[in-house]
């Protein structure tokens, strides 16, 4: 195998296969099928476009590929000139083209190229079981004769057909490698396509049972009939709030309240009494504290939050293999047009509800500069996995563990994109890429796999506890050292520690915010600086400073305003160092300044108008009622003229651009 695309799993590969498709077409749940946990991650050489390997589980000699899903090897996109430069350069001994069986005449396009490499190929027909249920009967012969290489029928989700299949790609491999097809432009190609499938489906009868006709007398499948209600025009966004309100009711409220609350509440004490008790036989009370209070209180008071991050997570991961989180990017991409972002960058935001890193490396697959920055300062803004943790903690214990109050974050990090990115829209003054196109494709509508979904809920929670069994616990015992000496490394009570001396050095900065309103604001202050290191030390911190609970040492209020802060500033270090590292020192300075100049703003619009409606309720709910008429006005009023007739003065009127576009 070549220099740099060597993906050995274990040192003793001797048959590497490579799975390309379409998007969508089930090549990463063949992928998973085919290896089980016997894969790994990494990165394309010379692009962070996001690859997988692994050893096959009947035989961890054969190494799976699973390439980025393309639809031609013409490059158009990065995710393209990868898997290109893989397929040209990389040698794999064996092609499996994964193949959509709902939508062959797309799919098939980037076999008839495919084919004319100088590597075997073995078409997966996947999803066949769900093109029977359309009436869909393809003929394997027909295409085999015009394609000139084997087809098989699977069903990856099922796990139907994968041994037939990986039997006659290992016979594949072992032939002598050539050219099976003939070069042909891009017309030729699709009529060639076109005249085959004549062939292949002529005995097909396409039929959908209880199906409603549509206007062009063709039959509306499901998952169209379901897109003519999530993606309304009036009732996308509703629906949208909806089905997230729900996921954060199940997983920061009522079953994740419920399974975090046996660990935080009930097996935690119960731990550090037996440890405690344990300990103190040795007489050494320092130690009996740097075990029970730093290590224990501090690394447990993270993984607490582990069963809600899971079901978050598996909530997510059912939204995508669903389907509808395409749906998602295709409703929010004219809305981030309007900020000079696109499809790619919401990519990116939405790797960023996982980890900040990988959403900063996949904006490396947008090529104008501009909105690649734009994307890299906005994304840290999204609620990851650790800023989850942070959220949890505060709506479990001070905003009475009501779930609306979890969602509103999620919420206020994408109004925060949103303007985030107006602002930096009007200041960088430069015009958008056109040339910057993102194609997406929307799905099928599917059952999620339970399988699959179980796999990234544990991969999810293993890297969770990885870093709580490292980071935390690295960050727990230095937090604890500092909190019980002083600068001269004597034993000292925590009101006089290193820590609490630099809290209060830069407590007076919070006070506007409200964290000081319960009189812990050094406490408050020091655990968002040591959320630096990784964002849930700020549990870890709070829990160590204040071992009786955070409970009555700030308002809920002050709570809210503070979450919000650690929202949206300074994200982690593995983070910043990323952000530098994509987008050069100056630019990446830029960001962190930007962050944290919009957390700050917000926390303290937050407390400050806050305050002022819990002191003068009745003239601010005057004003927002009179503010909330207003816009209703100005938009009603745009809409009218725009639908409903446009006035005598067109030429001169200000919204004139606007309802041409309409």
């Amino acid at each position: 195998m070549n220099n740099k695309y060597n993906i050995l799993i274990n040192n003793k590969a001797t048959c590497t296969v490579a799975l390309v498709g379409n998007p969508n077409s089930g090549k990463t749940t063949l992928f998973n099928a085919l290896t089980g946990s016997n894969q790994k991650v990494g990165n394309w050489p010379g692009v962070t476009v996001e690859r997988k390997l692994g050893a096959y589980k009947q035989d961890s000699s054969v190494a799976i590929v699973d390439t980025p899903g393309i639809y031609s090897l013409t490059p158009f996109t990065p995710e393209e000139t990868v898997a290109r430069d893989y397929l040209t350069t990389g040698n794999p001994d064996v092609i499996i083209n994964v193949v959509d069986s709902t939508n062959l005449e797309r799919n098939l396009y980037l076999t008839t190229q495919l084919t004319e490499l100088n590597i075997p190929v073995v078409v997966a027909l996947n999803m066949y079981d769900e093109a029977q249920a359309k009436g869909i009967v393809v003929d394997c012969n027909a295409l085999e004769n015009a394609f000139n290489c084997q087809f098989v029928y699977i069903s990856a989700s099922k796990n139907t057909g994968i041994a037939e299949l990986m039997d006659i790609c290992l016979q594949a491999a072992s032939k002598q490698k050539t050219a099976v097809g003939t070069a042909r432009t891009a017309e030729q190609r699709y009529a060639f396509i076109s005249q085959t499938l004549k062939k292949a489906l002529n005995n097909s009868t396409v039929t959908v049972n209880n199906a409603k006709i549509a206007n062009n007398g063709e039959k509306l499948t499901v998952t169209e009939k379901i897109d003519k209600i999530v993606l309304n025009k009036w009732l996308a966004f509703p629906i949208f709030v909806a089905i997230m309100t729900l996921v954060f009711y199940l997983s920061v409220g009522s079953v994740g309240s419920f399974l975090s609350g046996l660990i935080n509440d009930t097996f935690t004490p119960a731990l550090q009494s037996v440890v405690a008790n344990w300990l103190s036989n040795a007489h050494l009370p320092w130690l009996t504290s740097l075990i029970v209070d730093g290590v224990i209180g501090g690394v447990m008071s993270v993984v607490g939050f582990l069963p809600q991050i899971i079901l978050l997570f598996g909530c997510i991961a059912l939204l995508e293999a669903s389907g509808y989180m395409s749906r998602i990017a295709f409703m929010t991409d004219r809305l981030l047009n309007k900020i000079g972002l696109g499809g790619r960058s919401f990519v990116s935001m939405i790797l960023g509800c996982g980890c900040s890193v990988p959403a900063i490396m996949a904006t490396r697959t947008i090529k104008n500069t501009n909105e690649r920055n734009t994307t890299i300062t906005l994304a840290p803004f999204m609620p990851c996995s650790a800023k989850l943790a942070v959220i949890s903690f505060f709506t479990s214990y001070i905003l009475g563990g009501n779930a609306l109050f979890a969602i509103s974050f999620y919420f206020m990090s994408i109004l925060a994109v949103i303007l985030g990115g107006l602002l930096l829209k009007l200041m960088s003054r430069k015009k958008a890429d056109d040339s910057n196109v993102f194609i997406m494709e929307l799905p099928t509508y599917r059952l999620p796999t339970l399988n699959n979904v179980w796999k990234q809920m544990m991969e999810r929670g293993k890297a969770f506890l990885i870093k709580a069994g490292t980071i935390i616990f690295v960050a727990s015992v230095l937090l604890w050292l500092m909190t019980n000496f002083n600068f001269r490394f004597q034993l000292v009570e925590t009101k006089n520690s290193m820590l609490a001396s630099l809290g209060k050095l830069i407590a007076p900065i919070f006070v506007p915010l409200g964290w000081n309103d319960g009189g812990c604001g050094w406490q408050y202050s020091v655990a968002t600086l040591t959320g630096i290191a990784a964002k849930e030390t700020v549990v870890t911190t709070l829990n160590i400073l204040l071992p009786q609970g955070i409970n009555g040492t700030i308002s809920g209020l002050g709570a809210y305003s503070y979450v919000a802060y650690n929202l949206l500033t300074v994200p982690c270090v593995a983070t910043i160092s990323t952000s530098f590292a994509e987008q050069g020192k100056l630019n990446g300075l830029k960001s962190l300044l930007f962050q944290i100049c919009t957390a700050y703003i917000v926390s303290l619009i937050i407390y400050q108008l806050g305050t002022l409606f819990r002191r003068h309720t009745a003239a601010s709910t005057v004003v927002v009622a009179v503010t909330a008429t207003v816009i209703a006005i100005v938009f009603a009023t745009r809409y009218i003229i725009c639908h409903r007739g446009k006035c005598s003065n067109c030429n001169t009127c200000a919204l004139k651009q606007h309802c041409e576009k309409q």
